[in-house]
This record gives structure tokens, sequence and C-alpha cells, in this order.
């Protein structure tokens, strides 16, 4: 994980000071170090303040800021890759867990209160999830095959990952997930279930669309990454707090019931 967040860091370094204003990069210390380890495991950055707002949620509801970051992720995707870009990798984060998981539905789950609530879930929807995994591999074996280029992406370029200022640009926040990847890990949040946005993409980005495969593969993997995350937490000790209600919900809403 240390290599992973100092990859991404350094690479969002570069791309700031290859003129992509639009990044929000890390400020180095005094020994010029990006990163720096506080506590055994725990890292710390320190970045510009930037006085603006952003968004609670993540849904692009304005349409002008769609255009504006359509434009922005057009000029992102023709950016030369850094040369520490680390390449996405296709995996869901904690499928092998998710998968144990759905071998011990027969006995109760006792870690807290909702682990006991998340087995009948599963248990309910086990045929709906071993489904979505078979086709999320599927789209994987579609997608690695279609040789299409792969981009530098953000990974969450949602509403609120954006800060506006008073100038009226829009900065980039949040760039731990800075990769190699298929444009569309991008162009999923922006796009959803529209076009309109997409000439102000290629007025940027140069004659491209996106592949509708390869558009539900990203929004197979955000569902499946999300459950396995859920399971993971409910199957750990919890307690009944505002956080683990709100995660509840959230598995629910990814889990039929």
């Amino acid at each position: 994980m240390r290599d992973a967040i100092v990859a991404a860091v350094r690479a969002t370094k570069e791309l700031a000071d290859s003129g992509y204003e639009f990044v929000v990069a890390p400020l180095p210390d005094r020994t010029g170090q990006l990163v720096r380890e506080v506590l055994p495991g725990w890292l710390m950055v320190v970045l510009p303040f930037l006085e603006g707002w952003s968004t609670p949620g993540g849904e692009w509801d304005d349409p002008a800021e769609r255009l504006q970051i359509a434009e922005i992720l057009g000029r992102l995707h023709t950016a030369r890759p850094p040369k520490n870009l680390q390449r996405w990798n296709f995996a869901v984060p904690g499928r092998d867990a998710l998968l144990a998981a759905l071998t011990e539905l027969d006995r109760p789950w006792s870690a807290g209160p909702y682990a006991e609530p998340t087995r009948l879930r599963l248990a309910g929807a086990l045929d709906h999830l071993q489904e979505r995994l078979a086709y999320y591999d599927a789209l994987v074996r579609e997608v690695d095959a279609s040789g299409d280029p792969w981009v530098v992406t953000h990974g969450e370029p949602h509403s609120a990952n954006v800060v506006r200022t008073a100038d009226g640009r829009m900065h980039l926040i949040d760039w731990n997930t800075v990769q190699l990847a298929p444009r569309e890990r991008d162009l999923g949040p922006v796009l959803g279930e529209s076009t309109d946005v997409l000439p102000a993409y290629q007025a940027e980005a140069g004659p491209v669309s996106p592949r509708s495969a390869t558009l539900e593969l990203f929004g197979v993997w955000w569902t499946l990454a999300e459950i396995a995350s859920y399971v993971q937490l409910f199957r750990l000790p919890h307690a009944d707090s505002e956080d683990s209600q709100e995660s509840w919900r959230n598995l629910a809403r990814y889990v039929p019931g």
C-alpha cells in the first residue's frame, strides 16, 4: 500500500509540474520529500490550501459543470503518462474475502449487530452475486482483448472530488487512485446515462468514443468492490454506530433483498 501511495503522489506532482493546472498536487517538505511516514503505517502528505467549495455528493447535476469536467478529463487523457504511474489491473479489492464469506453462509455470523443481517442478505442474493462475478470476469476478458489504448486516469472524478474556486476554475483533488487505465474509468461518473458532454470531451481528447462494454465493466467493478468492502467490515468486530448504519444502508442498496 505504501508503494502505491508514493507512486500516486509522485505521478500527481509530475502532472502538476507538466502544466495541468487542475491537478492539486502535494507540496514537498524542506528535503524535497512528498510523503512522510509520521507513525508506523501512517503516511502524511501536505496539500496546498484552496479557498473554494465542493459538493457533499458525487453526482454531476449542473450541466455547465459537467461540460467543464468533461473538458478537463479530455486534457488529462492526452497527458504523457508520468514515469511513476502504476497500471490498473482489473482486480476487485476484497474479492477473495467476499468469495470466502459466500462459502460460510450456512451458520450464523456474530461479529457485531450487522453481521447476521449481512449473512442473511448475502444468502438471499447468492445466485445474483455469483452471476455478477461471472459477468464481470466476462467483461474483463472482452475489454482486455480489445487492444484499446489506456490513458492517465484520475479514478474518481466525481463532484465531491472537485474544488471550485472564485475564479470559476475546477481543481481535481484526491489523486490516490491515479493510474494508467481505460478512459472509461473516468468517463462513467461524468457521462452517466447521457452523452451530451461527449463533444466537449472529444474537443480535448480527440475523436474517441467510450465503449459500452468498458463503461459497464467499471460500473460492475464499483458495485462488487463496494459489496466486498462492506462485507469485510461486518465480518469484523463492530458496533452499532452512525458509520455502521450508513454502511449497512449502502450494502443493502447494492445487494438486492
